[in-house]
């Protein structure tokens, strides 16, 4: 599964905040200046057609580096989904420090209108893989570098398309996987914005959902040990229990990767890793003997196992107690708890 790149995780949005935003796309980006403080517009320039859906007819949604096939008839969908995905892309580049390319081959994104349309086309997609990815209730997933989402209603599955986004970036841009802690933390950052106007903006430091993952795990006392969690990924958090469990994962991810980006000590470690991955010579980092099994391990949930700590201690730190002790405290404070 890992070298389909299957990730799919719990979103547990709050509507307070999403529908405040919703009423407020169509008043236009206000304010002078929005644009310079990296609000983008959710209305852009698209080429559109319609796609023969099977039993539906729906649309089919072309930007810079999107083709957007979708059922959906909400406006907050088909009108903002190209602009949401391209402002997702340069938030992608933004939070991984990569620079941009030349627009080459679009990536698929599919937005189906229900979870019934969702799992047929799904079915055709994953083939025997289907019973790992019936129970999933968050709204999509990608999949060998094609995300495919069901409409879980207007901002709530924008949500959802900015984390899965991440993955689809990062499988047609690198060439070599990441570990887990790298990956799934930049998805957790990726996921954080907010709407002003018809302008969007990514905020990789606010993040309501993995705030409240994080708060979460702290407060019960179910803080993943950083050893255990650097090896992990999103299966093994599903076998921590109940879903609240589970997701603090991605709230433990997320102030990670938030810590890694801004604390001066670890930004320039963790842009080398970024860095190596891109260019294909993460994995040569490794001793020769490490390295020659990760290759093999290559495409495979092992290849995470065998690559997570060693290059965590290469690239940030070989001291890891005493980088845990920094991080939880930053965690704290990032949840406000000190």
């Amino acid at each position: 599964m890992y070298n389909a790149r299957m990730k799919f995780f719990n979103m547990n949005l709050s509507l307070n905040l999403i529908i405040p935003a919703l009423l407020a796309v169509a008043a236009g980006c206000t304010g002078p200046g929005r644009s310079e403080q990296g609000a983008t517009p959710l209305r852009i320039q698209f080429q559109t057609k319609s796609w023969d859906a099977g039993e539906n007819i729906g649309r089919e949604l072309t930007s810079t580096h999107y083709r957007i096939y979708t059922t959906s008839t909400q406006p907050e969908i088909v009108d903002y989904l190209p602009g949401f995905m391209e402002a997702a892309h340069r938030n992608y580049l933004a939070i991984t420090g990569l620079e941009a390319r030349p627009a080459g081959q679009v990536m698929p994104v599919y937005m189906m209108a229900t979870r019934q349309e969702w799992a047929g086309l799904t079915r055709s997609i994953v083939g025997s893989q289907w019973d790992v990815y019936a129970s999933i209730s968050a709204g999509g997933y990608c999949y060998k570098g094609v995300c495919v989402f069901w409409d879980i209603g207007g901002l709530t599955s924008l949500s959802v398309a900015s984390h899965e986004g991440l993955h689809q970036f990062l499988h047609h841009r690198v060439k070599e996987n990441m570990p887990m802690w790298m990956e799934e933390g930049l998805a957790a950052l990726a996921e954080g914005y907010e709407v002003d106007g018809a302008c969007v903006r990514f905020t990789p430091e606010r993040n309501i959902t993995r705030f409240t993952d994080l708060r979460k795990a702290l407060v019960n006392d179910w803080w993943i040990p950083l050893e255990k969690l650097l090896q992990m990924d999103g299966g093994d958090a599903v076998q921590l229990g109940a879903p609240e469990r589970a997701v603090g994962y991605y709230g433990q991810l997320w102030a990670l990767a938030e810590f890694l980006r801004t604390d001066p000590r670890f930004a320039a470690g963790r842009q080398r890793l970024i860095a190596d991955a891109d260019a294909g010579r993460l994995v040569e980092a490794l001793g020769r003997t490490d390295s020659l099994m990760a290759r093999q391990l290559a495409g495979t949930r092992s290849y995470n196992r065998q690559i997570a700590l060693p290059l965590f201690k290469r690239y940030i730190s070989d001291d890891l107690q005493g980088f845990e002790s920094r991080y939880k405290a930053f965690a704290m404070k990032l949840a406000r708890l000190r």
